[in-house]
């Protein structure tokens, strides 16, 4: 872990921690995204999962991958299928199992597949310039895939702004500072008397005051693979005074274990700064930075040391020198910033981190603590407690929610006794950030401090509950509507291939089951994929043998068994197809793709979470599994025995 990973405020302006809440908003999606998401990679019609299609793990060696397309050639073979009308069928699925087989068995091919896809696999490498061989044809594709990325994520991420405006309020909120501002001046310098009477909803049309004004823009780009040059413009107005600057900062990588990097400010704040990153292992590192504000004085110096104590937990130390002199260097300087020594603690779990600091310098010391956790529906939480020697008490509660893939807003709420309570609202999109704090008070003041808490959260939460989230199952609803018509003859193409599978499968199945059955083996009973109705297992469990016979025959000859609704498809019946997959009594279904790709199977339900429910018997026991659409299927368990009261087991 390196200095750059330690736990930022969401709220801060420092380059640092934007990147690390930009980190944050990366790892944590919201529910609508993925959702849309998925409905976006589903509406892609040409993508073929090769996994699903032999039904093997991403992990498979080539003998199981060979094994795979062994077995459903026996079955899909066109010289084993008598029918015409079937082997026109057979023939287009084998091709898909041949082509599935052709690309995964190849290791240059699955490799192309994994990184690129299907269609990037499925490209003749004889196409390139003539001599060029198949390994300069692929590193050449592999080169235009990284330029489109990095052009695509330079659209998004290379330019980044920052605008803050800070507001005054106070005399809305504050009836001492709304009579002081009020009082009239007289001659010699006199005021008019306090007057006690509120001017009632009048005092709450005055704006509230623009005390200062904070503009940022930096743009990146990389000089070379390990260098990249950052330079950033700030502007600053307050109280009628502007200052202006402009920072160009050098980044470059020594090592993966070493890196620095500088800068200069040219302006009227001019500086120049000095960074080093140095990791002795992978639980331990090590940060030096010299800043110098002119040549009259040597640099200041902040060093740091930090250990990952545990696989969550990391140390660190950290020294300030402060404004120095070097014998008669900076002997003439006045020193306004002096040393100090900290030691700080952060723990960082899978939706939560806390960081505690203890500061103590000669000027100044303080004691904090920060806990940072990550909320159901994509909403971050800040809490934060500061006891300083100088600033006295300082607390703040803040929150903020993505509201769709590249924006997030939040507000908070601090209140500190030397800087009253100050309401802080925050837009970021796109690398964009617009910071409003808005002072309610001078002074503190608990009750106000409690409403702007109170107030804001309800109101968030009211404004999801009746407005947000309406509109996104709208969208939602219209986003599915719109895949569903523009893909409706490829969903009639994928189920009718679904459909001739379980119909060839037929007879190889029946025989299966026959064995099955002689050993008292395993035996689909039913096997349901897609939105699934609630489990009811009284009808199953009065099925006899020969009624289960009687349902595969119908099953592998009428396409009317299919089980949905008249007006919109839930789910389907895959028993056939699910009992095409048990070898030796033994049943596994590939996890880490979609069902919908395994043969005999289709999507009824595009762009809704989908489930399977496996229904069998065992050494004459009935069992049964329900998965989500991703997970792997493993049979016999004992796990999955139904008990006498027909409970389901879930996996």
């Amino acid at each position: 872990m390196s200095a750059s990973e330690l736990p930022a405020d969401p709220y801060s302006v420092s380059g640092s921690e934007r990147r690390s809440s930009e980190t944050e908003d990366a790892l944590y999606e919201d529910d609508l995204e993925t959702a849309e998401e998925r409905i976006e990679r589903e509406n892609a019609p040409a993508a073929v999962d090769y996994y699903a299609v032999l039904n093997v793990e991403r992990t498979a060696s080539e003998e199981e991958i060979k094994n795979a397309f062994r077995r459903l050639a026996l079955v899909f073979h066109p010289d084993k299928i008598h029918l015409q009308e079937d082997k026109v069928a057979a023939e287009s699925k084998f091709g898909k199992i041949q082509k599935a087989h052709d690309i995964l068995s190849n290791p240059a091919k699955r490799h192309i597949y994994d990184t690129y896809g299907a269609e990037a696999a499925e490209t003749s490498w004889e196409v390139g310039a003539r001599g060029q061989s198949r390994e300069d044809i692929r590193a050449e594709y592999e080169r235009q895939s990284r330029l489109h990325q990095e052009m695509a994520a330079e659209t998004l991420a290379k330019s980044k702004g920052e605008i803050h405006l800070s507001l005054d309020a106070s005399q809305i909120f504050d009836p001492d500072v709304r009579r002081s501002r009020h009082r009239r001046r007289l001659p010699l310098g006199r005021f008019e008397p306090e007057v006690e009477t509120s001017r009632g909803f009048a005092d709450l049309l005055h704006w509230p005051e623009v005390t200062q004004a904070l503009v940022k823009h930096s743009w990146e780009t990389q000089l070379t693979q390990q260098t990249g040059l950052v330079v950033q413009g700030d502007v600053m107005a307050r109280n009628g005074i502007g200052v202006g600057n402009v920072t160009g900062l050098l980044r470059h990588v020594v090592s993966p274990m070493m890196w620095g990097e500088v800068s200069g400010t040219v302006g009227q704040a001019p500086s120049a700064q000095a960074k080093i990153v140095k990791n002795f292992s992978p639980n331990s590192f090590a940060t030096l930075t010299a800043t110098g504000t002119t040549l009259s004085a040597p640099p200041t110096l902040i060093a740091s040391l930090g250990r990952k104590i545990s696989s969550t937990l990391t140390g660190y130390l950290t020294y300030q020198t402060g404004e120095w002199q070097l014998g008669p260097w900076g002997a003439d300087q006045d020193f306004y910033h002096r040393s100090a020594c900290s030691l700080g603690l952060m723990r960082r779990m899978d939706r939560s981190t806390w960081n505690t600091d203890l500061q103590v310098g000669l000027a100044t010391s303080h004691l904090s603590f920060t806990y940072f956790r990550t909320l159901p529906r994509s909403i971050r939480g800040r809490v934060s407690v500061v006891l300083s020697t100088t600033m006295g008490v300082q607390c703040s509660i803040a929150g903020d929610k993505k509201v769709n893939k590249y924006t997030r807003v939040g507000l908070g709420v601090e209140c500190a006794s030397l800087g009253g309570v100050t309401l802080r609202m925050k837009l970021a999109r796109l690398g964009q950030r617009f910071v409003i704090p808005i002072m309610l008070t001078p002074q503190v003041n608990l009750r106000l401090a409690v409403w702007a808490t109170v107030v804001p959260i309800c109101s968030s939460f009211l404004l999801d509950r009746f407005y947000l989230g309406p509109r996104r199952k709208r969208r939602l609803a219209d986003k599915l509507s719109q895949v569903r018509a523009a893909n409706a003859e490829l969903f009639s193409q994928r189920r009718k291939e679904a459909e001739d599978a379980v119909r060839i499968m037929k007879d190889s199945v029946l025989r299966k089951l026959e064995i099955e059955e002689a050993k008292n083996g395993l035996i689909i009973v039913e096997a349901l994929y897609g939105k699934l109705p609630p489990s009811d297992l009284s009808p199953i469990q009065a099925l006899s043998m020969q009624g289960i016979r009687s349902m595969f025959e119908h099953l592998g000859t009428s396409t009317d068994s299919l089980l949905e609704t008249p007006t919109q498809p839930e789910y389907i019946d895959v028993t056939v197809a699910v009992q095409s997959l048990v070898y030796s009594s033994q049943l596994h279904v590939s996890g880490g793709h979609s069902k919908a790709n395994v043969i005999g199977f289709y999507d009824p339900c595009w762009g809704e979470a989908k489930r399977l429910r496996v229904t069998y018997k065992y050494q004459g026991k009935l069992h049964q599994v329900e998965v989500d659409d991703h997970a792997a299927v493993a049979a016999p368990l004992r796990a999955h025995i139904v008990s006498d009261n027909a409970d389901t087991r879930t996996a």
